[in-house]
């Protein structure tokens, strides 16, 4: 119930955002269209009412009505919320793009998606222990058979690359990553933890591009040169937040990053191949150097 519920308040939120200003018979119209109601239920405007308060109570979206000649036009009136909070902007984002598939079933065939690990099966767990401050006891093993079991203090979840990852704080208060999909068993505790007051997940994370934080690195002034149909790619798509656009000229575009250049980092560096180059540090570019010559060599020697 919980969860149909949640559909109908996304979707309220989505349709009033996507079309602005509706009447309640447009609003209802579309409803008896959607996908979501899978029932053929019609949409009362005392069930419109109710809907409109949980919008406001569970997301601080407000929804008002302007009344004009023989005409009531409803609309969000603080839509600059949905960008702000994140979590409701990603949560609206894949209902809006679930909604749609859905509506397209009749050619789901002609339509290509990528899975995501299991991991999935153990975010409800981490999210409740999350939410209540509890600790939860794991059994882990990553993909080079280094296993981890023991107890746990959730901080916060992220997703990188199709994965869910934990950040956690252990009994030793040293903080560790786990990735969801390798975690072989959880239970969650009867005990809780204090939440650091002093941490802010979004700050842990900001100089860092992926999972991997925290490290004895510091931050870098980055540049890069991009070639070919790179620049459109990052432009459109930017590596990092602090990503800015230096110059374009002669065939290139350069770029500067400002973060800790980690292996995640790097990886993502080396995905673009030929088309991006490391200008500066020089550190950084030799060490991208050595990698590219150690990559040579597992192809000359055969």
């Amino acid at each position: 119930m919980v969860e149909l519920l949640l559909k109908r308040y996304l979707w309220l939120i989505d349709t009033l955002k996507r079309n602005g200003e509706l009447t309640f018979e447009e609003i209802s119209a579309k409803w008896d269209s959607s996908s979501v109601n899978d029932n053929g239920s019609k949409l009362t405007q005392r069930t419109f009412y109710n809907h409109c308060q949980a919008v406001a109570r569970h997301f601080g979206i407000f929804i008002e009505c302007r009344r004009g000649k023989g005409l009531n036009l409803y609309s969000i009136i603080n839509p600059e919320v949905i960008e702000e909070n994140s979590l409701t902007k990603w949560a609206l984002d894949s209902f809006s793009l679930g909604e749609l598939l859905l509506g397209n079933s009749a050619i789901s065939d002609k339509i290509l998606l990528e899975e995501i690990p299991s991991g999935r099966e153990w975010l409800e767990s981490v999210l409740h222990a999350l939410q209540h401050n509890k600790e939860m006891e794991i059994e882990y093993e990553n993909f080079v058979g280094v296993k981890f079991s023991g107890r746990i203090k959730p901080l916060c979840v992220k997703l990188f690359k199709r994965r869910w990852y934990v950040l956690t704080l252990l009994d030793n208060d040293r903080k560790r990553i786990f990735s969801l999909d390798r975690i072989r068993n959880l239970t969650i505790s009867d005990r809780t933890f204090n939440y650091p007051k002093d941490f802010v997940p979004a700050e842990y994370f900001q100089n860092y591009f992926g999972i991997i934080a925290g490290v004895e690195q510091r931050v870098e002034n980055i540049k890069i040169r991009t070639y070919a149909e790179l620049p459109g790619y990052l432009r459109s798509l930017p590596i990092h937040y602090s990503q800015r656009e230096l110059e374009s000229k002669d065939g290139h575009t350069d770029f500067a990053l400002r973060l800790v250049p980690t292996f995640d980092f790097i990886q993502e560096l080396l995905l673009h191949r030929d088309q991006l180059e490391v200008l500066e540090p020089k550190t950084l570019r030799d060490e991208i150097s050595t990698i590219i010559a150690r990559m040579s060599r597992l192809y000359t020697s055969v």
